[in-house]
């Protein structure tokens, strides 16, 4: 990976809006919702630009108030938006519903004006000026032009020498009905990224594997099968969620061709919004790796986002490189005087 490129972080994705009920309300007896802007990449993106890192967010919003709404938290956040596309058409949204470190999601965005209009962006000219390039499975998830436009970026960015980070976040629910073809989409795309965040049974997926177990070995043995199928890779890191009788635990880990580190379970206690947690990860290893940082500081430094971001609302992390550098996410919470 070239890391002396110079050039914002470049994160691809459709921008949502987020309605969630109160913890403990249904859906269908909720009087009221907070609204909350989100969406995978635009998350990794939040949390690079509050660590000091020039970022710009590549997607489709409306011209309307909500994509106002949108545009307004990108910017809050310190994210460029200098190279969306607006139109006309509407947002996407989704709806949460918490039960939790659970719950319950549905989604709301067919025929959006991301859905119409990701083919818009110029991915010819976007590697020119880019250090390193984000996205997630969801793109080719939604299908049509978000995923026709994924594969045309991420060729645009490996043919230009361009770092790509590929995030499966596979959500069954979108996958629901597609094509073999659509799904091997996702193999493409993994076979042109440096660094993949991919769980065991992720890597399963797309390689035609059976099932693995949980131990580390299997996760070990997993790594290994994307770094014989895929000659570009460079990095593996995933997260592991560990459901006790009482709590819950989250470990990550980072392997690459010659050696593994995963650290040990951290305690989630009581989570206030596990959204987006994923997303923490991602941008924390991202910006490790940037700063030319050893995988086990990664990995660590992905765990405490991941913990972190369980007492936040919303999808985003927020904080400064401090805020996370302190955090400890081994150790229960205190009052800071």
């Amino acid at each position: 990976m070239n890391l002396e490129r110079a050039g914002p972080v470049l994160c691809f994705g459709e921008v949502l809006v987020r309605l969630s009920t109160g913890p403990g309300t249904k859906f269908s007896n909720a009087a009221e919702m907070a609204v909350h802007v989100g969406g995978a990449e635009s998350n990794v993106a939040a949390l690079l630009a509050q660590l000091g890192h020039a970022v710009e967010m590549i997607t489709a919003l409306p011209n309307s108030a909500l994509g106002d709404l949108c545009l307004s938290d990108l910017r809050r956040h310190g994210i460029g938006t200098s190279k969306l596309v607006r139109g006309e058409g509407r947002l996407g949204l989704y709806f949460f519903e918490p039960n939790g470190t659970g719950g319950r999601i549905i989604y709301d965005r067919s025929d959006s004006v991301f859905a119409a209009q990701a083919g818009e962006i110029d991915w010819l000219a976007l590697p020119a000026d880019a250090r390193w390039f984000h996205l997630s499975g969801i793109n080719l998830a939604l299908g049509g032009k978000p995923a026709a436009s994924a594969l045309t970026a991420v060729a645009a960015m490996t043919n230009a020498g361009v770092p790509v980070s590929f995030d499966v976040n596979h959500r069954a629910s979108l996958w629901d009905g597609k094509s073999e073809a659509e799904l091997a989409a996702v193999r493409d795309i993994a076979g042109l990224a440096d660094v993949l965040f991919a769980s065991p049974i992720d890597i399963s997926r797309l390689l035609g594997r059976d099932r693995p177990g949980d131990s580390a070995d299997d996760r070990r043995a997993a790594s290994q099968a994307a770094f014989a199928a895929f000659d570009r890779l460079q990095q593996v890191a995933s997260t592991q969620r560990i459901f006790g009788q009482a709590n819950q635990h989250l470990s990550a880990r980072i392997d690459t061709r010659e050696r593994e580190y995963e650290t040990n379970p951290a305690p989630l206690g009581d989570a206030i919004d596990r959204i987006g947690s994923g997303d923490a990860f991602a941008g924390a290893v991202i910006d490790g790796i940037l700063r030319g940082r050893a995988p086990e500081q990664c990995a660590n430094a992905g765990l405490a986002a991941a913990v972190a971001k369980h007492g936040m609302s919303g999808d985003r992390w927020i904080g400064t490189r401090q805020e996370l550098e302190a955090f400890d996410p081994f150790r229960a919470g205190d009052v800071r005087r």
